[in-house]
């Protein structure tokens, strides 16, 4: 019987399925449940000492002896874990990969005069290549997060070969042993594409795909080529404008609002990941609930784990355009026995929303607004701000990359990225223009970016300002709040007119479809020494109006 601790339970199953055969075990009550849990399960080796700065080195020796089998001690609360200090950082500068696992109190007790109770995250932190504190999992996230930590950390560890931390709060009672027995967990596998035999055993995992599916989340520019358009009739590729250059848009957010629950036919096998963050956040729901035995193979250039998915199974360390470039390859020289249903679904299903999306003409609006900019300048150079004007922007952009703060996704800074995108892009005889769309709430947050006297005309924004940060008029359930415009969503009544004539820009605003078509020619046309603004006034609850008709129409005709 094991123990009734949960993260407990998680990280014996996760020891043993990541190789770990022998544990020096010190004693104490605090980890008494992880303890009992090793010395239960038949694949552990348990190695009592009771001298925690002796069991440190018992378990380096044990690792210089096993090599690839990971070796862990495990030692209770407190100044236990300080005493095993002088063995990680041997094992650190010898780069051999130990696990210390510390047991731990709640947070709540830490320096409140109890027993044995310190700060003990981070304690060993200059002598580790990760340290994780595991949660209490209550529900099933948290047990994600709990199994995500771990795999953390045994992925650092095979990564670096250099120890790391598992520190564990357990709360009382800990003297529960009711489990019978351990699940099995999700290991994520790690996997060096510069290693040939490492690399050909994802290849064979990719080969056994027969619904396959590559994400592309942002990338920098010139990752993604037309090269991909080859492998598309053998598997379903989707992207959004801060990943791809030169490739029709994917309509993956468009294309994913038309699913319903019942999506059997558009289910992917294997889903192969690049890139950071997407902008669809119905590209992640779609990505985390699919089935729990499909294939997701994140790729990352530093190889660390990003488990957008929730149920990564796999993370291939190496050059993003290398992996591509080798999986382009392997599908263009390769018979791939594709399921052709699963191909044809998403394909009509792309002409479908396709078709939809040209024949939905937005009326007055911030969508209108931007539909008609990536019309004139969809071949120019574009920083979009986060919140809707990068969603807006995901909508229409075509084929062209765009650029957007989508590392934090945060409303500052945008203004100032694409002032230095333009300072930097200026040149006397042939300036380039550099095009911000951004949002009134980024903008007046930002303003102080138009205080750089060395902007030039290259330098042209366009302001979408409805009075409020109109993203938020979109989440359920918040019109419900008396809050919601005035606390949440930052209302006010601001023109940008007097900042441009504070700071000495070329400005004009437009209210109306008529102005919105002469102001948006006007935005890359006129001659401007200094920055160009044209700030379309809009109606935030028209605004969401038209935005929420667009995905209405693309499911019903």
């Amino acid at each position: 019987m094991y123990s009734d601790k949960e993260n407990v339970n998680i990280l014996t199953a996760l020891l043993v399925q990541h190789g770990v055969r022998h544990i020096v075990v010190c004693p104490g009550s605090r980890n008494s449940a992880l303890s009992h849990n090793f010395n239960e399960h038949p694949d552990i080796i348990c190695h009592p000492s009771t001298d925690e700065r002796s069991a440190g080195f018992l378990a380096l020796g044990i690792a210089l002896q096993t090599k690839d089998q990971p070796v862990a001690v495990c030692v209770t609360s407190g100044s236990a874990l300080l005493n095993v200090l002088p063995a990680v950082a041997e094992a650190d500068y010898q780069r051999c990969g130990i696990v210390v696992i510390s047991a731990d109190r709640p947070s709540q007790w830490i320096d409140q005069l109890d027993g044995q109770t310190l700060p003990q995250t981070g304690v060993l932190n200059t002598f580790v290549a990760k340290a994780v504190n595991l949660p209490e999992p209550h529900n099933d996230e948290e047990r994600w997060y709990c199994n995500r930590l771990i795999n953390e950390a045994f992925i650092a560890l095979k990564r670096t070969n250099r120890p790391v931390h598992i520190n564990i709060p357990i709360s009382e009672p800990f003297f529960s042993f009711t489990t019978n027995e351990l699940t099995e967990q999700r290991k994520v596998e790690y996997y060096d594409w510069n290693d040939t035999s490492s690399k050909d055993r994802v290849i064979s995992q990719i080969s056994n795909g027969k619904r396959p599916m590559m994400v592309f989340g942002q990338l920098s520019k010139g990752i993604i080529d037309n090269e991909l358009a080859k492998i598309e009739q053998k598997l379903i590729c989707l992207h959004e404008p801060l990943s791809a250059a030169g490739l029709p848009n994917s309509m993956t957010d468009q294309m994913l609002s038309v699913l319903e629950d019942d999506c059997t036919d558009y289910i992917p096998d294997l889903v192969i990941y690049f890139g950071r963050h997407t902008v669809s956040k119905r590209l992640r729901h779609f990505l985390r609930k699919l089935p729990i035995d499909t294939t997701i193979i994140m790729v990352d250039d530093d190889g660390e784990l990003h488990d957008v998915s929730m149920n990564a199974t796999m993370l291939a360390h190496g050059n993003t355009a290398t992996v591509l470039s080798d999986i382009i390859g392997y599908y263009s020289n390769h018979k791939v026995l594709t399921d052709s249903q699963y191909l044809n679904s998403w394909q009509q299903l792309k002409e479908r929303v396709s078709e939809r999306h040209s024949q939905y003409t937005p009326a007055y609006s911030s969508m209108k607004a931007v539909n008609l900019f990536e019309e004139l300048y969809g071949n120019e150079i574009v920083h979009y701000a986060n919140s809707m004007s990068v969603r807006l922007g995901a909508i229409y952009t075509t084929s062209q990359y765009r650029y957007c703060n989508r590392g934090v996704n945060g409303i500052e800074g945008s203004l100032s990225t694409a002032a230095g995108m333009s300072l930097a892009l200026h040149n006397e005889c042939n300036p380039k223009k550099v095009f911000c769309v951004i949002g009134d709430l980024s903008f007046f947050y930002d303003e102080n970016a138009l205080w750089q006297q060395q902007l030039t005309g290259n330098l042209r924004i366009l302001l979408l300002n409805n009075y409020e940060g109109g993203i938020f008029r979109n989440l359920k359930g918040l019109e419900q709040s008396p809050a919601r415009n005035t606390l949440v969503a930052g209302s006010h009544r601001v023109s940008a007119e007097g900042i441009c004539q504070q700071f000495g820009l070329t400005y004009r605003r437009v209210t109306t479809d008529q102005e919105l078509q002469e102001g948006m020619e006007w935005l890359g046309n006129v001659e401007s020494k200094r920055p160009v603004v044209l700030e379309v006034i809009t109606d935030a609850q028209e605004d969401e109006t038209i935005f929420k008709n667009y995905f209405i129409n693309l499911k019903y005709k």
